[in-house]
């Protein structure tokens, strides 16, 4: 399934909190959040999938249908994604 970066799920749950908080590393950029350590993120968040070619609450929350658009999405989506820069810990 590809991500929209749309950040329902990760503002509705998170394996880092446990509990249904939001993830504490979330980076928005406009319109999309991501994670802010994506190349280390939790398996859970790397292995999430669904029967569906692209996420259908990302499809549904962001109000995309077209597939032009849809492409576009994701090729800014991950250039953004090559941009982001961990968070530092205290």
């Amino acid at each position: 399934m590809y991500c929209l970066h749309c950040g329902d799920c990760c503002k509705r749950m998170s394996p880092i909190t446990g509990n249904g908080d939001p993830c504490p590393d979330l980076i928005e950029e406009g319109s999309f959040v991501f994670c802010g350590r994506y190349k280390s993120r939790p398996i859970e968040c790397e292995c999430h999938d669904f029967p569906s070619r692209f996420c259908p609450i990302g499809l549904d929350i962001l109000g995309i249908s077209d597939i032009e658009k849809i492409r576009q999405r994701l090729e800014s989506g991950y250039e953004l994604i090559k941009g982001i820069v961990p968070p530092q810990r205290v």
